[in-house]
């Protein structure tokens, strides 16, 4: 059985798999991908499990182009099958069907991510290997789906609070949650500048009894920064480009971490 061969499947005849990867967000702008579909066709077809012709089929990657299809009450749908596949293929077949695509949420990816990286003996390179994330993204996953409280993870399906913000609130609160739930909490009533955020991690890191609100209050303290202008070659700043979309960082933020990770190095900043 091909996997490039497209059937013209009944929506009756599919299930929404246990195995797919997408938990939240499914209905999110549905009417409009409905309006897409009806006007211009089913660019790219669901994934089903098993083979065509033995009903039911379960559905790994294309729910909410399934559900575009039952909101226009269509009779069908284009779809491909993957035939007979274990948990984590089926788990990565979804991973990577649904970044390619409509974006998924963080926490929904870092589930997935974390579920792969046990399943492969904790091997980060396989996991970088079976799915094309950077091992930074894998890891900033991973530190998401095992440290982010359940009030993280609900603010990232919502989109009320970015990856980076998360991760610097458990950084500040170095192991604390209640205090991490804290800052994230602070950092959406005032809103911060990039500088600012940073300050919140860096102060949190270097004041462990600090309570939250000392931390915002030092973070948000008028004080004079100092900018360096640097030109860069063009392969730098295009991969400086590529690691802003991966790590969903600002510039700033990612050329100060590898400043001071080579500084510290080189010996020129005591830790």
């Amino acid at each position: 059985m091909s996997r490039d061969e497209i059937y013209a499947v009944k929506l009756t005849d599919i299930e929404i798999s246990e195995l797919n990867v997408r938990r939240s967000n499914a209905t999110k702008d549905i009417d409009e991908l409905a309006a897409s579909i009806k006007e211009h066709g089913l660019l790219q077809p669901v994934v089903l499990l098993g083979e065509f012709g033995k009903a039911p089929y379960q559905l790994i990657a294309g729910q909410r182009r399934f559900l575009a299809h039952e909101k226009l009450k269509a009779k069908t749908i284009r779809a491909v099958f993957v035939g007979d596949v274990d948990d984590d293929e089926a788990i990565l077949l979804s991973l990577i069907e649904n970044l390619q695509t409509v974006e998924l949420n963080h926490a929904d990816s870092a589930k997935a991510v974390s579920k792969l990286y046990e399943d492969y003996g904790k091997d980060e390179r396989k996991v970088q290997k079976q799915t094309g994330l950077s091992i930074r993204r894998i890891r900033d996953y991973l530190t998401i789906d095992a440290q982010a409280s359940a009030k993280m993870k609900r603010q990232l399906r919502e989109k009320k609070v970015t990856p980076a913000d998360v991760k610097r609130a458990l950084r500040a609160a170095q192991g604390s949650i209640k205090k991490a739930d804290q800052l994230l909490d602070l950092m959406l009533e005032y809103p911060l500048t990039k500088h600012q955020k940073r300050r919140v991690q860096e102060y949190g890191e270097a004041n462990s009894s600090a309570s939250a609100k000392k931390i915002l209050e030092e973070a948000i303290r008028p004080r004079v920064e100092q900018s360096i202008l640097v030109s860069l070659p063009e392969e730098v700043r295009k991969g400086l480009e590529k690691a802003m979309e991966n790590l969903s960082q600002d510039p700033e933020e990612i050329v100060a971490d590898v400043l001071h990770n080579w500084l510290s190095e080189q010996g020129f900043i005591d830790e």
